[in-house]
């Protein structure tokens, strides 16, 4: 039955209000809603993980939370789960782990996400591909373009497949992916410091699964190194898994989100992280264990929003040169002065653009930096970038988080826009399409080399688009010259 609903994204940043709200049973339902409101625009949410407009719609949205059947098997590519689009991922790790000892051969920071969504996003962890690389098929159900009625289709090869595994639910309802697995295996983890991001880097020839933090104020690196190993897990695992828990997922959040209430809430919070959140790191501590657990961190305890940019290997240190200078004159008064890590050869300072809230965000999260390697896909973030010299360069991800609440995150998202098309337009930075976003479609036509190719494709599986929200269009404008789509009249 419909239900009329209001709720709100993860982050609180967004309200959905949509006319009529659906968690089906099934895919047969799926297909009757569709009938139903086949003149209505339809879109899907997972768990609300995103920070931005790519969830709303004032129509219809489903909520495919009871589709999570996950069916396993072994075929001439090699072992592979066929998964409902509202199984979590936390679900589907452990029924891989428990039905046959497999696990997904990329892990992100959280779980709570369903498959569906972790794909259509392009979630990924470090030191891999992301999830939607490792897509081998997709079922959607579409608009049967000659009669009208919906239909359920399968997109398993060529380009299909590869705009499939990232679509940002713009093909179709996503009711099931096919998917490939790997056997569990172990990974060895340690904390170390650095003051130069090329010492970093050159450490991921030895530990290829490692991600990396700059500490704001403190301007220094914090490696959190990994590597897949044959060892077994170690008898301390579980004390360090505490450590891990209690200390960054728990006490680090409750220190810094209580910091951006407190009075002189910035010196307390520059000196929290030079001073006292380095000091419970704990450097060079191996601790081996199951890499479900070890990749796997508890970001989602607390509230945030976040903003994370792409940029490839080769631009990677002038984009955080940059970006340590653009926080460092927001965080500080113009008579206050600026000290950072920026070397004499780093780019170009912050323009005028950011005058305006010069000493009025203090950045007070450390920032997370991982390597996600190209994708198979064509409009997922760390897609090829045929521009380029080297197209399969690695990409990486540089994540902004923010705690603040209410009027309090204004000047973050004041930031934002203008920090993302700065880093857009100097390093040629991506921005994660499930969070905050402030690309434009003339922006995102030049990133994306194979966008048209996507587009296209799009077209004729939603031609008279159904499945396409007002944000959506705004992001696929200035695409060339596609024939004119049959649009659905307004609500």
């Amino acid at each position: 039955m419909p239900k009329k609903t209001e709720f709100q994204n993860f982050g609180r940043n967004l309200d959905l209000k949509p006319r009529h709200f659906y968690t089906p049973e099934n895919e047969v339902e799926v297909l009757e809603i569709m009938e139903r409101h086949s003149d209505k625009v339809i879109r899907c949410v997972g768990r609300l993980h995103s920070w931005n407009n790519i969830l709303d719609c004032q129509q219809v949205i489903l909520d495919l939370r009871k589709l999570r059947e996950v069916r396993t098997g072994t075929d001439d590519a090699g072992n592979f789960a066929e998964v409902g689009a509202g199984c979590q991922i936390k679900q589907l790790i452990t029924e891989l782990g428990t039905s046959r000892q497999w696990t997904l051969p990329s892990l992100g920071f959280i779980t709570e996400q369903t498959i569906a969504g972790a794909v259509s996003t392009g979630t990924h962890g470090s030191g891999k591909h992301s999830l939607s690389h490792y897509v081998r098929s997709v079922r959607l159900a579409v608009y049967d373009p000659n009669s009208g009625r919906p239909v359920i289709t399968e997109l398993n090869s060529g380009d299909e497949l590869r705009a499939a595994r990232c679509s940002l639910g713009s093909l179709g309802i996503i009711l099931s992916v096919k998917i490939e697995v790997r056997g569990q295996y172990k990974v060895e983890e340690q904390f170390r410091q650095y003051k130069e991001i090329e010492d970093v880097l050159s450490a991921e020839q030895e530990f290829p699964l490692q991600q990396f933090y700059l500490v704001p104020w403190k301007w220094t690196f914090f490696a959190q190194q990994r590597r897949e190993t044959a060892g077994k897990s170690s008898r301390v695992a579980w004390l360090y898994h505490q450590y891990r828990y209690w200390v960054f997922d728990v006490l680090m959040h409750v220190l810094l989100l209580a910091l951006t209430r407190a009075p002189a809430a910035d010196a307390c919070t520059r000196m929290a992280l030079k001073r006292v959140i380095p000091a419970f790191v704990i450097q060079n501590w191996k601790v081996v264990s199951d890499s479900s657990t070890q990749l796997v961190m508890e970001h989602e305890l607390f509230r945030h929003i976040e903003l994370e940019l792409f940029v490839q290997r080769s631009k990677l240190a002038d984009a955080i040169a940059y970006l340590t200078q653009v926080l460092t004159k927001l965080g500080c008064n113009a008579t206050t002065g600026q000290t950072g890590n920026a070397k004499d050869d780093a780019p170009s300072g912050p323009t005028t653009a950011f005058d305006h809230l010069q000493g009025k965000y203090c950045h007070h999260y450390p920032i997370c930096i991982r390597r996600i390697l190209c994708d198979d896909t064509l409009i997922s973030m760390a897609c090829r970038n045929d521009n380029a010299s080297n197209p399969q360069e690695p990409w990486y991800s540089i994540t902004l988080t923010n705690l603040h609440r209410g009027k309090n995150r204004e000047p973050f998202l004041e930031m934002m826009p203008i920090l993302t098309t700065e880093l857009s337009t100097r390093f040629g930075a991506r921005t994660h399409w499930g969070k905050l976003f402030g690309m434009s479609g003339a922006q995102i036509n030049v990133l994306y080399p194979q966008l048209q190719k996507f587009l296209t494709i799009r077209q004729r599986l939603d031609p008279s688009e159904h499945f396409l929200n007002d944000w959506l269009r705004e992001c696929f404008n200035n695409h060339g010259n596609l024939p004119e789509p049959t649009r659905l009249p307004p609500a």
